[in-house]
């Protein structure tokens, strides 16, 4: 007898050992830092502004950071003062020259050292780099500037770049603005489009502004309007000179007051120049439009004009100055209207064309109005090239640029109009484009003096004053000018130039002080401005010993002023 067969068994099967998990490495995800507290100061006194702004920096992440800081600071503005928190003292900066400082700097971050490196990025911008920023702790910076507050028909403005506190990771905790007011004649009116301030008034001579958020996240600039009181003499006149043996320096602010109310208007010719480019498309074309529009409807009689719109290729709409009458003006209008946003950016080929429409010999102004977002894409694009070659060609043609759009180039569209003694004006694609024409226009349509000088009639001399040559002016303009001084005592200054043709010449009483320790911002001022002509020498004729080594010395001379 067979045994029965066994049941078949069944192995369970054998799990295989679970693996090791493979090691993934560590991503750190690094937090933006934040502005905690942001405190401004600002002392006015008549148009000299002082302003000291204190910030909080929070690093929230869990290692040590370096933090990077962009700074801007108003045209022409010079930085006195940067100090940085090291072990709970705040230490000032030394300014170095870009290289030496670069170095130096990314020496002590690599052996783990505490600095601060304040270094010019480009046009009244600076740089703030900062290493160590401890894991979730603070660090305090203080900077300071000051100023000349520009005066535009008796109205002084003061602007403050709050709107960078919105790039800051979460809103800024404490946000305050303190502006002291002090002036030598009665304030008549303040006030502030921007924000809802607090005016506190300490007799008719001196007031309070302020302004406190918490948990803010400003997306407007800070900006004050203030009108002093009109007095007869339009001159104040400060120099600062600590060493009488050497040459002082000193800053004018001149307005003239000149009644320029004539029989007959003078005649002029004008071209309105319309980028029409595709970085145009959007409200910044609309606002150009209207813009030219409004200039073709105050056109004066006897008033020659031409249109020229410019993309890849600049078009003319006459090809020729054409006389105003209602024929020209409704073919201008419709063609202005007609006009589409496409193609690069030709700057160079339409301020070639354009300035090549004033005929030869005429005794008649030529003014061109430059409407462009200021970014030039096709042909020659150097803005050094650029400048160079409407300075060349324009003679005494006034080129008055308005700049349209957030990203306008203010640093090219200046240099034209420093270069042919113009002014320009910026709108944002918000702003009421109507306002800022009509103030824009009504300067351009009555020029006050042309060709200005100023000069000293006794032992007296003014020296390498900027800027250089004197801008014109127009109704309602100040002539701002910083430069140097030698020689001593009472006298007349003199304002020589052209009004509605002819010479006038115009005396103010005047003292250039022997020896003065006040005002020490101006040999700053003077010196910022003088590199500032010296390396755009340098840029548009080419690098030269001498001029290499005055910058040389400015810098150097710089530092010593910071030392100070």
């Amino acid at each position: 007898i067979l045994p029965a067969p066994r049941p078949p068994i069944i192995d369970h099967p054998i799990r295989p050992p679970r693996p090791w998990p493979i090691p993934r490495p560590r991503i750190y995800r690094f937090a933006p830092m934040e502005v905690q507290e942001q405190k401004v100061n600002i002392k006015v006194t008549d148009q000299i502004a002082e302003t000291t702004v204190k910030q909080v920096f929070y690093n929230p992440n869990p290692v040590r950071l370096e933090g990077h800081f962009i700074f801007p600071v108003p045209k022409g503005a010079v930085l006195t003062d940067f100090r940085m928190d090291i072990n709970g003292k705040m230490m000032k900066a030394e300014l170095l020259r870009g290289d030496k400082a670069r170095k130096i700097y990314e020496d002590i971050v690599r052996s783990a050292q505490d600095p601060a490196l304040l270094e010019y990025a480009e046009h009244d911008l600076y740089k703030v780099r900062i290493f160590p920023i401890e894991p979730r702790s603070t660090k305090r910076t203080r900077v300071t500037y000051k100023q000349v507050l520009k005066k535009d028909s008796g109205l002084v403005s003061y602007k403050y770049p709050l709107n960078t506190g919105k790039y800051s990771a979460k809103p800024i905790k404490t946000l305050s603005v303190k502006m002291e007011i002090e002036s030598k004649t009665p304030l008549k009116s303040i006030y502030s489009p921007s924000h809802e301030v607090e005016i506190k008034r300490d007799g008719p001579n001196k007031a309070t502004i302020g302004y406190e958020e918490k948990n803010a996240l400003p997306e407007n600039n800070f900006a004050i309007y203030f009108t002093p009181q009109k007095t007869d003499l339009g001159l104040s006149l400060l120099t600062h000179r600590p060493d009488a043996d050497k040459d002082g320096f000193f800053l004018l602010m001149l307005s003239p007051g000149i009644d320029v109310k004539q029989d007959k208007v003078v005649e002029k010719d004008v071209a309105f120049v319309l980028d029409t480019s595709g970085s145009m498309a959007g409200k910044k074309i609309e606002q150009a439009k209207k813009a030219v529009e409004f200039c073709l409807h105050n056109l004066n009689e006897g008033d020659r004009f031409e249109v020229v719109r410019f993309s890849t290729e600049a078009e003319t709409l006459f090809s020729e100055l054409k006389e105003v009458s209602k024929a020209s003006r409704e073919k201008a209008l419709n063609f202005v209207q007609g006009l589409k946003p496409i193609g690069g950016t030709a700057i160079n080929d339409a301020m070639a064309e354009t300035l090549k429409l004033r005929p030869k010999d005429s005794k008649r102004p030529f003014v061109v109005i430059f409407l462009t977002d200021g970014r030039p894409t096709v042909g020659i694009t150097g803005e050094d090239q650029i400048v160079k070659n409407v300075k060349d060609v324009a003679g005494k043609t006034r080129v008055f640029c308005f700049g349209i759009g957030n990203d306008v180039n203010t640093h090219l569209l200046d240099k034209i109009t420093e270069s042919t003694r113009a002014f320009s004006q910026y709108v944002l694609p918000s702003e009421d484009i109507e306002v800022k024409v009509s103030q824009f226009y009504t300067k351009i349509n009555e020029p006050v003096m042309a060709d200005p000088d100023v000069v000293v009639s006794w032992e007296a001399n003014l020296k390498q004053f900027y800027p250089a040559p004197l801008p014109d002016l127009f109704k309602g303009d100040q002539l701002v000018v910083v430069g140097r001084y030698s020689g001593k005592g009472k006298g007349d200054l003199l304002l020589a130039g052209m009004v509605n043709g002819k010479q006038v010449k115009m005396e103010y009483p005047v003292e250039f002080q022997a020896e003065s320790d006040e005002h020490d911002f101006i040999p700053r001022l003077w010196a910022t401005r003088r590199v500032g002509y010296l390396l755009d020498e340098i840029r548009l004729h080419g690098e030269n010993k001498e001029l290499k080594e005055e910058v040389e010395a400015l810098r150097y001379q710089l530092r010593e002023l910071s030392d100070q």
